[in-house]
C-alpha cells in the first residue's frame, strides 16, 4: 500500500475513528479468554487508509497538444497567466510505491511536498536518510512535458503532524534554472480566487485548476463533522472526544473549491499573482452509505504552517527514525504465554492479512487498568510499556528499548526481507546515528541488556506454535512480509542524471 496520495477519506470516517475512544464496556477478555479488542489511534487509522495511485508511468506517451487542449479546455482568467510562470517550478516526486507533487522553494534545490508523499520512501543504506526521485517538466507550445530524467533528492526534514516534507536535490540539474515559487506576503481570505497546478491521478501532468478560498481553521478539530456530534454527547463523552482530537493530527488549514485529486498531494495552492498561499494535502470522497458526492472541497496546509516549517533548512539530511506505531484499522491485546496477562498488542489493516505490527511488553509492567482506561480515553497508547516492536508496513522494522528505560534506542530495518538488518540506527549521546553495516539478526534477544528480558523474548516473541498453520497472532514469515513493491537502486548506485 502506498502513502503518497491525498488523504481521500470523508470526515465522517475520521469522526468514526475518533469516536472509537468514547467509553464502552469494561470487558477485558473475549470468549476465548486470551485477547481483547481495542480501538486504534486516529493517526494509525488515517495512515492505513491513504489510497494508492500506483507508480507513475514514465513510458506513457505524451498526448498531442490538440488532444490536451480538448481534454483540458481553454485556459481563462488569471490561471492562464500564472501557469507558464509557475508550472516549471512544480515537480513530480517519485518513490518506489507511487508519486506525488512538489515544488521548488529555493534556487539552491530545495523542494517542498507532503510528508505522506515520502512516508514510505526508500532509505539510503550509507546515510540512513530517505530519498526520492524528482522529475521536472519542459514548457513547449504552452504545455508542460514530463522529462524522464530523474534527479536524486534527500529528505532533510519531515513533519507528520503538519504533513510537510522538505527535500533537497543532491546536485542541481545541469542546464536548468530553478525559479522558486514565491510565498505570498499575506494570508488568503475567504472568497479570494486560487489556483493549483499538479499531477492528478487519471489526469494529465501539470494540470491547472482554479477555484476560490472557502475558509480557514484547524484540521480536523474545526470541521463541522467534528463539532456537530458533540452537541448530543454526554459531558464525559465530549471530554473524551475532545481529548482524542487534541492527540490526533492537527494543522492549520485552508479549504478551497480547487478540484484536487490523488497525485496532487504536495502541490502549491496559489493566488492570482502566482504566489503560494497553501499546500495541497487532502480531499474527501463520496459517502458510501448515501452515495452523496462530498468532493466539493479540497484541503490545504495553511501558509502559516508552511512558513514556520521552512524557516530552518537543515544542512544535512535527517537520519530517518521511523514511527513504531503501524498503520492499522483494528487491534487486539493478547496473552501469548497463558499467564492471564496481556503482553502483546497486535495491529492489522485487514483481518485476512498478516499483522501490520506487533508490540511486546516483555516484563508485563503496563498498568493492569490500561484496557479500561484506554477504552475510556483516559490512557494514551504510549502508556503500553513495550520493549520490542515488530512493524511490517511500510517496511519491515524492529524497534528495541534495549535498557528498558521506556524509550526506543535501536531500530533495525530489513530492506530485502532476508531476516537481517540492512540499516541499523541507534540512540547515542550525540543523537541518533547510523551504526556500521553488519548482518544483525532482526529478532535478537541478545540486544536486550537484562537477562530476564532475553528469556521473555524467547518465550513471547520467538515462540513456535505446535500447529502447522501459524495462528492469526503469529509473526508473519519472510514470504508473507515480502511485497511486490517496485525497487529502486540505492543513491550510491544511482547516477543522479540517469535516464529512466
Amino acid at each position: 500500500m502506498g502513502y503518497e496520495t491525498p488523504l481521500n477519506i470523508g470526515f465522517g470516517t475520521v469522526l468514526t475513528m475518533m469516536l472509537t475512544i468514547i467509553p464502552c464496556s469494561a470487558q477485558t477478555k473475549d470468549s476465548a479468554g486470551n485477547s481483547v479488542s481495542l480501538p486504534v489511534h486516529p493517526e494509525q487509522a488515517m495512515a492505513a487508509l491513504y489510497p494508492d495511485s500506483g507508480p507513475v508511468d514514465l513510458e506513457a506517451e505524451t498526448p498531442s497538444a490538440d488532444i490536451r487542449r480538448l481534454l483540458e479546455g481553454p485556459s481563462r482568467g488569471a490561471a492562464s497567466l500564472v501557469f507558464p510562470e509557475v508550472a516549471p517550478a512544480v515537480v513530480v516526486v517519485r518513490i518506489p510505491t507511487g508519486y506525488g507533487t512538489g515544488f521548488v522553494i529555493d534556487s539552491d534545490g530545495w523542494i517542498l511536498t507532503n510528508n505522506h508523499v515520502i512516508a514510505s520512501a526508500s532509505i539510503d543504506i550509507d546515510s540512513g536518510s530517505r530519498f526520492a526521485f524528482i522529475h521536472f517538466g519542459d514548457m513547449k507550445e504552452g504545455f508542460m512535458n514530463l522529462n524522464k530524467t530523474s534527479h536524486l533528492a534527500f529528505v532533510h526534514a519531515a513533519s507528520a503532524e503538519k504533513d510537510l516534507a522538505l527535500l533537497k536535490l543532491k546536485t542541481l540539474p545541469e542546464g536548468r534554472t530553478l525559479n522558486p515559487v514565491r510565498f505570498a506576503g499575506k494570508n488568503a481570505d475567504p472568497g479570494l480566487d486560487c489556483i493549483t497546478i499538479g499531477h492528478p491521478s487519471r489526469g494529465l501532468f501539470w494540470s491547472v485548476r482554479s477555484g476560490e478560498i472557502v475558509g480557514a481553521g484547524n484540521y480536523p478539530g474545526d470541521m463541522i463533522d467534528s463539532i456537530m456530534p458533540q452537541f448530543t454527547m454526554s459531558v464525559a463523552a465530549q471530554e473524551s472526544f475532545a481529548e482524542s482530537l487534541r492527540h490526533g493530527q492537527s494543522r492549520k488549514a485552508l479549504l478551497s473549491t480547487c478540484g484536487i485529486n490523488p497525485g496532487d498531494s504536495g502541490g502549491p495552492l496559489l493566488n492570482n499573482e502566482g504566489e503560494l498561499v497553501a499546500v495541497n494535502f487532502a480531499i474527501p470522497k463520496s459517502d458510501k452509505d448515501s452515495q452523496v458526492n462530498l468532493d466539493k472541497f479540497s484541503y490545504h496546509v495553511h501558509l502559516d504552517e508552511v512558513r514556520a516549517f521552512t524557516v530552518n533548512k537543515p544542512e544535512k539530511p535527517e537520519v530517518f527514525r521511523p514511527d513504531y506505531w503501524p498503520p492499522a484499522t483494528s487491534s487486539k491485546l493478547m496473552d501469548r504465554d497463558g499467564d492471564d496477562k496481556f503482553e502483546t498488542w497486535f495491529f492489522t489493516i485487514n483481518d485476512m492479512d498478516p499483522a501490520s505490527g506487533i508490540l511486546f511488553d516483555l516484563d508485563e509492567d503496563t498498568k493492569p487498568t490500561f484496557v479500561e482506561e484506554f477504552r475510556a480515553g483516559t490512557a494514551k497508547r504510549e502508556q503500553f510499556d513495550f520493549e520490542v516492536a515488530y512493524v511490517r508496513i511500510p517496511n519491515t522494522r524492529v524497534f528495541y528499548d534495549r535498557d528498558n528505560d521506556g524509550e526506543v534506542d535501536m531500530i533495525l530495518t530489513d530492506t530485502n526481507e532476508d531476516g537481517t538488518s540492512n540499516l541499523t540506527v541507534a540512540k547515542t549521546k550525540g543523537g541518533w546515528e547510523k551504526l556500521p553495516a553488519a548482518r544483525q539478526q532482526m529478532l535478537d534477544p541478545n540486544l536486550l541488556t537484562q537477562v530476564s528480558l532475553r528469556e521473555r523474548f524467547k518465550t513471547i516473541v520467538l515462540q513456535k506454535p505446535a500447529q502447522h498453520e501459524p495462528p492469526p497472532n503469529a509473526l508473519p514469515n519472510k514470504s508473507e512480509a515480502a511485497t511486490s513493491k517496485a525497487t529502486e537502486p540505492s543513491p550510491t548506485e544511482q547516477n543522479t542524471a540517469q535516464q529512466e
